[in-house]
C-alpha cells in the first residue's frame, strides 16, 4: 500500500460533523498537525471530518494525497505510513465492516461480481455504480451530514457529473442515494482495538486457483511501532514449493498488509487479525500472476484442524482425504469418526507432522453432509454427494486489462472449475463441491463479421491462467486499427471415469485501469 498511496483519490469524500466524545488526535500527533490548519478543531479537540469517518487503510491513503495533490498538504518521506497508523487506531472498519469489502484491500483486478441486494441498491447502482465500485461505497462509515456533502464534493471534483448522466435526473437522485447510504452505513462509534500479539510461529493453510491447496509455516517477528518481519515456506499439492520473506504493517490492530518476495517475485497480501488466526488474500503482480486466499493459525499446544482437502466424497469408489491442522494425533480408522453421514475410514496415515491422511468409502445416496473429528476433536465438516453432475468455470465473467506502461502492468484473470451436485427438491438447485483440475482453452465468441480477437488476445494457461500479452495502443494491422482487447470463450473440460465434463465462460479484456484510486 505504501507503494500505492502516489495514485490516490477516492470513491466521493468529504467528511463529517460531530458525534461528541473524547477527542481521538492530541496536539502532538502528526494528524493533528497535518489537518488542523483547514479542519480546524472544536472547542472539545474533535478534529471535524476528520474523527467523523472511518474507512479502510487503502481509503485513508486515497483521502491523505488529495489532500496532498489538491489542497497543498505536505508530505515527507516516512510521514504516510505514520499518519496512517494515528487515523486507523481510531478511524478504522471494525473488522466484520472490513471482510465485506476486503476484495479491495490489494488494489489488484479483482474479480469479484458485484450485485444489487435489492431495489434501493438498485438505484445505487444506477446512480453510483457507474464509476464506482460498490466496495469503495461500502468502505466508507460516515455522519447523514458527511454523506449530503458528497454531492457537491463531486459536483466540485467532477463538474460534467450532471452532463454525463443526463439520462438521469442526477441532482435529486443522488441526495436520495446519500440519504440511503446516510441509514445504511452510519459512523457509529470510533474503533478501539485490544493490543495486538502476532508475533510468533504461524501454520499456514491456503488455496491457490490453477495450482490448488497449499500449507506451510510462517514466522512473525515484531520489529516496533507496528511493524513486523516475516518468513516462510509453503508446499502445494501440485509438488511445488515456495518461500516468502518480507515486512508487514498492522493498522487499527487487526488490518495486517504485508509485502514480500515469493520466489524473488514481489507479493502484497491483505489479512484480517482474530485472536489467534489470520484470514486474507495475497497477490503476485504480473509477470508471475498469481492469487490466493489462505487462514493463518498460530501455533500452541493443542491440537487443532483447519480443513479437510478436499471437502466432499463422492459415493462409491476409495476417496484420499487429507486432514491439515496443528499437532494432530497419531490416529488409526477407528479414531476417525463422520457423523451424518455413511462413510466407512479404510486406512489412516501419516503424511506430515500436521496433516493425516484417510482413505474413505462413502455409500451416501442422498446430498448431505458429514461431521468429522479425530480422536473427539472437532475436524470441520464434508459434503457428501452421489456423484458430481456439472461443473462451472468461475468467474462466469472474466475481467483482464492490457498493459498501459511501466506504472500499469497487465491485469489478469485466474479461471477454475467448480463441482457441483443437484440439490433436491422440484427446484434442483446446483451445491458446490469444490474445484476439480480442469483444463482450459480459449475460442472465438463471434459479435462480429470476421472477429479476430483470438488471433489477438493470445492464449490461456491449461491451468485457467490467462495474462494479455498485447500493450494498449491501436493495432494497425487490425481492421479501423483497433487496440488489442476484445471478447472470447473460455472452455474448460474435466475428465472423471468413463464421463467428461465441460463448462463454458467468458473472458474479455479490455484497456487499462488509468485511475485505480476511483474503484
Amino acid at each position: 500500500m505504501r507503494h500505492h498511496w502516489t495514485s490516490g483519490l477516492v470513491v466521493c469524500l468529504t467528511l463529517l460533523a460531530a458525534t461528541g466524545g473524547a477527542q481521538a488526535f492530541d496536539r502532538e500527533s502528526l494528524v493533528w498537525k497535518k489537518c488542523t490548519s483547514c479542519h480546524a478543531a472544536t472547542a472539545d479537540g474533535r478534529i471535524p471530518r476528520v474523527e467523523d469517518l472511518r474507512t479502510t487503510p487503502e481509503e485513508w491513503t486515497v483521502i491523505v494525497d488529495r489532500m496532498r495533490r489538491l489542497h497543498g498538504m505536505e508530505i515527507r518521506p516516512g510521514e504516510m505510513d505514520r499518519l496512517l497508523k494515528e487515523l486507523c487506531a481510531t478511524q478504522i472498519l471494525a473488522p466484520a465492516e472490513q471482510a465485506k469489502v476486503a476484495y479491495l484491500s490489494l488494489w489488484h483486478n479483482s474479480q469479484q461480481q458485484e450485485v444489487p441486494a435489492d431495489k434501493e441498491e438498485e438505484k445505487l447502482f444506477t446512480t453510483c455504480v457507474r464509476c464506482h465500485t460498490a466496495g469503495k461505497i461500502f468502505s466508507y462509515r460516515m455522519t447523514s451530514e458527511s454523506w449530503a456533502k458528497l454531492r457537491d464534493f463531486h459536483l466540485y471534483i467532477v463538474p460534467t457529473v450532471v452532463l454525463q448522466m443526463r439520462e438521469m435526473k442526477w441532482v435529486p437522485e443522488a441526495d436520495a442515494a446519500l440519504a440511503y447510504l446516510a441509514r445504511k452505513l452510519p459512523y457509529g462509534n470510533a474503533w478501539s482495538a485490544a493490543a495486538p500479539k502476532i508475533d510468533g510461529v504461524w501454520s499456514v493453510f491456503g488455496h491457490e486457483p490453477g495450482k490448488g491447496a497449499y500449507r506451510g509455516e510462517a514466522r512473525i517477528s515484531d520489529a516496533g511501532n507496528a511493524e513486523y518481519t516475516l518468513t516462510g515456506r509453503l508446499a502445494y499439492a501440485d509438488g511445488t514449493s515456495e518461500t516468502f520473506a518480507g515486512e508487514a504493517t498492522l493498522y487499527g490492530g487487526y488490518a495486517l498488509r504485508t509485502r514480500t518476495k515469493n520466489n524473488g517475485f514481489a507479493a502484497n497480501g491483505a489479512y484480517i487479525v482474530e485472536g489467534d488466526e489470520l484470514r486474507g488474500e495475497s497477490h503476485l503482480p504480473a509477470p508471475d500472476f498469481r492469487t490466493s486466499n489462505a487462514r493463518w493459525l498460530k501455533s500452541g499446544e493443542a491440537a487443532k484442524v483447519a480443513r479437510i482437502v478436499p471437502a466432499f466424497v463422492l459415493k462409491g469408489g476409495k476417496t484420499t482425504l487429507v486432514l491439515e491442522g496443528m499437532n494432530l494425533p497419531d490416529a488409526k480408522a477407528a479414531d476417525i469418526s463422520f457423523a451424518g453421514g455413511a462413510v466407512k475410514v479404510l486406512a489412516v496415515k501419516r503424511i506430515a507432522s500436521g496433516a493425516l491422511e484417510l482413505t474413505v468409502l462413502s455409500s451416501a445416496d442422498k446430498l448431505g453432509v458429514a461431521k468429522v473429528s479425530v480422536k473427539g476433536i472437532d475436524a470441520g465438516t464434508v459434503t457428501l454427494a452421489p456423484q458430481i453432475d456439472y461443473i462451472a468455470i468461475t468467474p462466469e465473467m472474466g475481467r483482464a486489462r492490457l498493459s498501459g506502461g511501466t506504472h500499469y502492468p497487465a491485469e489478469g484473470v485466474q479461471f477454475e472449475a467448480i463441482a457441483y451436485a443437484k440439490g433436491g427438491g422440484k427446484k434442483a438447485t446446483g451445491v458446490p463441491l469444490g474445484p476439480v483440475p480442469a483444463t482450459f482453452r480459449l475460442a472465438e465468441e463471434k459479435t462480429r463479421p470476421d472477429d479476430d480477437d483470438l488471433v489477438w488476445l493470445g492464449a490461456i494457461k491449461p491451468n485457467g491462467a490467462y495474462l494479455p500479452m498485447g500493450d494498449y495502443g491501436p493495432n494497425p494491422l487490425r481492421n479501423y486499427s483497433a487496440e488489442n482487447s476484445g471478447l472470447v470463450k473460455v472452455l474448460a473440460r474435466y475428465p472423471r471415469g468413463a464421463k467428461t465434463f465441460t463448462a463454458e465462460a467468458w473472458l474479455t479484456v479490455t484497456v487499462p485501469d488509468y485511475i485505480p484510486r476511483i474503484r
